[in-house]
């Protein structure tokens, strides 16, 4: 009978040790969580105060053996000094109360994000571009090409001028918006009239692009610079 009793208690203890170690690791999680929350509060203030930038901030994991004890005060935050964007960094937590203060470091990473349009599905050479192919994605600064473009109607009713893989960054030079042997209005103005007349494509290009076209009436060939979709604009 001692025996069985004395099973039982061995038991009881057990499990109430257990309960115990998973309610303070449970306190302790949630305590990281909210600690990493302030921590990216504080950088996106830091590098962010006017909140006029896409800036994205990652708080990395603390060590789960690491105890966030409670602070009886507001917490103090640092970093040594002014960092770069998308780069790793220590940020200083400090709680200074005057009994046991303690402090620890979290590593941040921050970068800076700008819009770009992104090919969302794999575009064969010469396909017209529409607007379910094309989407506006934030994408990190330091990755952005160099002609990388905003402005849909540089893109939308062109041809791929190349084959285009999911995920690349467009830019208005894959594109033609006037393609060789395309039907196009060629636009002849100045401050006081425009003049309008149908013509047909001897080279392609791009938006901005100088390129040759044949002038449907009276046959002549002239160089104009493209605007919007099929249209070239020449100076009278």
């Amino acid at each position: 009978m001692w025996k069985n009793i004395t099973i039982i208690y061995i038991i009881l203890f057990t499990t109430l040790i257990l309960s115990v170690d998973v309610s303070a690791r449970g306190y302790n999680s949630l305590a990281h969580d909210e600690l990493l929350k302030d921590v990216i509060s504080y950088v996106e203030q830091e590098f962010n105060p006017n909140n006029d930038k896409n800036l994205r901030v990652v708080a990395h994991p603390l060590d789960s053996r690491i105890v966030v004890k409670k602070c009886e005060q507001p917490l103090s935050f640092s970093v040594a000094s002014t960092r770069s964007f998308s780069r790793q960094f220590p940020v200083k937590v400090m709680c200074n109360r005057e009994k046991n203060p303690w402090k620890l470091f979290v590593q941040v990473s921050t970068s800076e994000m700008i819009e770009a349009l992104v090919i969302n599905q794999t575009i064969a050479k010469g396909t017209v571009v529409d607007i379910d192919m094309i989407e506006m994605k934030l994408v990190e600064i330091n990755r952005v090409r160099d002609k990388s473009s905003t402005d849909l109607t540089s893109i939308l009713g062109g041809r791929a001028l190349r084959n285009l893989q999911r995920g690349h960054q467009v830019a208005q030079t894959d594109v033609c918006l006037v393609c060789k042997g395309d039907d196009v209005s060629i636009i002849a103005k100045n401050s006081t009239m425009m003049i309008k007349t149908s013509g047909t494509a001897i080279e392609s290009g791009s938006k901005g692009e100088s390129i040759k076209v044949k002038n449907n009436s009276s046959s002549r060939i002239v160089k104009g610079v493209i605007g919007d979709l099929r249209e070239i604009y020449v100076n009278l």
